[in-house]
């Protein structure tokens, strides 16, 4: 597992879950113009690795703004054009109204727990296969 701490946020990666399932990245602090750049570097990181399924665990995250909104949108984007997803977990009610109000919410799965993001992931990357 990684983890590192800049200018606020901190992001910690399980790229290998005990359980086979895809990477998680866990965001703790606020995600704005300061900090994206940051995660923007991470989630791209690690989608270079292979990497092109995620779960976010946003469980504590209190704040996010406009730029860390365009950089989940690139994030999904680019998840989606090489086959994956991104997966969001346990969603603060401030976070989550403001995927609602910028209907974001709509491109991106949210799930109360990592557990039912990882299945959800699962079952997604099993249905692929079977369509190749």
């Amino acid at each position: 597992m990684e983890a590192s701490v800049l200018q606020g946020l901190e992001i910690t990666v399980d790229e290998t879950p005990e359980d086979g399932g895809v990477p998680v990245v866990s965001l703790t602090g606020e995600i704005d113009l300061h900090t994206c750049p940051d995660l923007r570097t991470a989630l791209q990181g690690i989608m270079d690795r292979g990497h092109h399924r995620l779960v976010l665990d946003l469980a504590k995250v209190p704040y996010l703004d406009s730029a860390a909104l365009g950089v989940l949108v690139d994030a999904v984007r680019r998840a989606r054009e090489n086959g994956g997803g991104i997966y969001l977990v346990q969603v603060a009610p401030f976070v989550q109204r403001a995927f609602e109000i910028t209907r974001l919410i709509k491109i991106f799965e949210l799930h109360p727990g990592i557990a039912e993001a990882q299945a959800a992931a699962k079952q997604a990357k099993a249905a692929e296969d079977d369509e190749k």
